[in-house]
């Protein structure tokens, strides 16, 4: 994964359980179709269908899709389905490189996403109702892409400031506005570098985790059934096994498995996953807040994991405070001063009694942490800032002094998309520090 400090931190649970995208990174079909019984919750029956000449979605297809969850819960679960973004976000909340190859790679990805053709027959699980549904949809269902640059050459060729708007499915935007969200082990997804490999741990992990939403030892499945819902169709039984080998080592390596067994043989092989119950998983938005305050996302996941969620927001609060009082200028290193307030609470008790004793608040920001730009990038084009700030800024003179400050930033790479959308969230004097804040750094 290129990218250490964006955080990816939720997976919707039919993405992971069903497996909609083949782990294969390669791929000659144009169709496929399954009915299988992979756990307990019942069986899966998927059609998927490609447009005429195209072929199904594989490979990467799922980590740009895990991006595109991720952008909908960052930009707070947009009413109209829609996330709005640089192809170059994009990329980097889908852990991918940008580069040119990458931006082709994702224009015909999501054209695939757009439409194929998937019929569920009561596999769908309903967040928000509670129930299995039958359902047909392509997983987006509109996507349009504006050049976000005066420049006019390569008319048609994406680049980092292709500003997309990318309405995704009303039934998968409905389960995530619901909650109905699985949190992922950033420190392992960190360190996957295969496509296979990630689409294993996510469908692994919903297997771990998401069922019960309780941690279970270990899970097993006929290694044919298994085959079939990664996409490995009519392959022997060895030729699967080695090709699910390097995943296998990569996810024992990182310690989320423990051990793989095969039992059996031909036909009635079973294949059976030993989780390491020692890696626990920290609350994604706790990483996300250190992450915040620079603390690396390695050591964000064990402060989460030690100190938990009550325990880095007390944390926080404390910091706060320093910096809002007499210490701000002596304060150089952020993340190293909330380590030591984390691990050594006992030489901050005056403050955390004043920060407990006026109940100082602590919100989980979930902006994602700002793209670096090329060098001297050329100036971005002010239509499309307007265009992402949707015309909410336009109400009073004072709204309208918002924008415009925002709108600037845009354009000299000061904010970026993301940013700009969250200030759509935000009140008057919320906007305006967080806009201050943008231009102090």
């Amino acid at each position: 994964m290129a990218t250490k400090d964006m955080v990816i931190r939720h997976d919707e649970p039919n993405l992971a359980r069903l497996n909609l995208v083949l782990a294969l990174n390669r791929t000659e079909l144009s169709e496929w179709a399954r009915e299988i019984s992979v756990d307990a919750m019942g069986t899966i029956s998927i059609r998927c269908t490609a447009p005429r000449h195209g072929l199904v979605p594989h490979g990467i297809d799922n980590d740009i899709l895990l991006g595109l969850v991720n952008a909908a819960v960052l930009q707070g679960m947009p009413e109209d389905d829609t996330v709005r973004l640089s192809t170059r976000e994009l990329l980097q909340l889908s852990g991918i490189t940008p580069s040119a190859r990458a931006y082709k790679n994702l224009q015909e990805t999501l054209r695939r996403l757009q439409y194929t053709a998937y019929d569920l027959t009561d596999s769908w699980y309903d967040g928000t109702k509670h129930r299995w549904r039958t359902v047909s949809f392509s997983l987006i269902s509109r996507l349009g892409a504006e050049d976000n640059t005066k420049d006019v050459s390569n008319a048609g060729q994406w680049r980092a400031e292709t500003l997309l708007a990318i309405r995704l499915d009303d039934s998968l935007m409905s389960n995530i506005r619901a909650g109905h969200l699985l949190p992922l082990d950033t420190e392992v997804l960190s360190h996957l570098r295969q496509p296979m490999t990630r689409n294993v741990f996510r469908t692994l992990s919903f297997q771990c985790t998401g069922a019960s939403q309780d941690s279970v030892l270990a899970f097993h499945v006929p290694l044919s059934i298994w085959a079939t819902h990664l996409g490995m169709h009519e392959l022997r039984s060895d030729s699967v096994m080695r090709a699910l080998k390097p995943a296998h080592d990569e996810l024992i390596k990182v310690g989320f498995l423990k051990s793989v067994d095969y039992t059996g043989r031909g036909k009635t092989r079973t294949i059976r996953y030993i989780f390491d119950n020692i890696r626990t998983v920290a609350d994604p938005e706790t990483v996300a807040l250190l992450v915040r305050y620079n603390v690396s996302g390695s050591r964000a996941l064990t402060l989460a994991q030690s100190y938990g969620a009550e325990g880095v927001q007390r944390a926080v609060a404390v910091l706060e405070a320093l910096l809002q009082g007499s210490y701000k200028t002596k304060i150089r290193n952020r993340a190293g001063l909330l380590s030591d307030i984390l691990e050594n609470p006992d030489k901050y008790d005056t403050i955390l009694t004043d920060v407990e004793g006026t109940a100082v608040s602590v919100e989980v920001d979930r902006k994602a942490q700002r793209v670096e730009t090329e060098e001297s990038p050329a100036p971005r084009d002010e239509k499309s800032a307007r265009m992402i700030l949707l015309n909410q800024l336009d109400d009073t003179e004072e709204r309208r002094r918002l924008r415009d400050r925002a709108v600037e930033l845009y354009v000299h790479h000061r904010a970026s998309t993301l940013e700009l959308m969250k200030l759509l969230r935000l009140s008057d004097e919320e906007a305006d520090a967080f806009l201050t804040e943008l231009e102090g750094r």
